[in-house]
């Protein structure tokens, strides 16, 4: 368990999708929006961190209005003072990528900084938009990709079956929340960067911070921060990565962890 005392957390970090949100009900928990609320009542800054895109955020401001977004597993990250950070993917690879999928068609999301759009859709896709309650994206031809830079990419393939990816695209990272697809990055990014960049901006250091989440791609972030919490229904590897293990976020996984720290009373 990390050291660090609640009295020192100066910022927050929240994934949304089975952190904020329940994946059960696609709803905030009162218990979490009231614990966002408090956060910012302390002076304490309220950041997401998620692999969603700026077009899926808007959603949130019903439950509450955070310091800065770090979308896209941190490679689009934007507040009130504008865009903080941007990276995207190695044009190179997009060719790449497009040749793969003409060898071996699956469907593909391709985000970009203000649209997003599908090579087709099929029973994998319809299932993630069910899971985050999104509608499906449209769906464009693929040489769409040559109008605008790609910023993130989401191939619709199952665990074990990306093999051929990895070995053929060589400058992205890539990282699983969910069995059915996968969000590819640029090189050197993922949602620790992002911190990394909205925290220098904020002159707030790594060790004043908490992090929350429960998918294979928030474990750097719980790794980078201060206190790392895993949510109850986080994936087992992630649970091994944080400092605590909280209840689940149907449970009031996240008011509780502030308060086994003292952020909260």
């Amino acid at each position: 368990m990390s050291g660090i005392p609640g009295s020192a957390i100066r910022a927050v970090f929240f994934d949304i999708d089975g952190t904020l949100i329940s994946f059960r009900n696609h709803i905030m928990p009162e218990s979490t929006r009231r614990a966002l609320h408090a956060l910012r009542e302390k002076g304490i800054r309220v950041y997401v961190a998620t692999g969603r895109s700026k077009m899926m955020m808007p959603f949130m401001d019903r439950y509450f209005s955070f310091d800065a977004y770090l979308t896209l597993n941190g490679q689009y990250c934007y507040g009130e003072t504008g865009v903080i950070r941007k990276e995207t993917i190695d044009a190179r690879e997009i060719v790449r990528l497009k040749e793969l999928i003409s060898e071996r068609p699956f469907p593909c999301l391709f985000v970009e900084e203000d649209g997003m759009f599908l090579n087709y859709a099929d029973e994998s896709v319809e299932e993630l938009c069910r899971l985050i309650d999104h509608p499906v994206p449209p769906v464009a031809p693929l040489d769409r990709v040559r109008e605008n830079d790609t910023l993130q990419f989401v191939p619709f393939l199952k665990d074990g079956e990306e093999g051929f990816l990895k070995a053929a695209l060589k400058n992205v990272e890539m990282t699983r929340s969910v069995p059915y697809c996968f969000d590819v990055l640029p090189a050197g990014g993922g949602k620790d960067v992002g911190m990394g960049a909205v925290l220098r901006r904020a002159g707030i250091a790594p060790e004043e911070t908490m992090a929350f989440g429960d998918g294979f791609n928030d474990m750097g972030m719980l790794s980078y921060a201060g206190i790392g919490v895993a949510m109850g229904n986080a994936h087992d590897p992630v649970k091994e990565t944080a400092d605590f293990v909280t209840k689940s976020v149907d449970e009031d996984g996240v008011i509780h962890a502030l308060r086994h720290f003292g952020v909260l009373e």
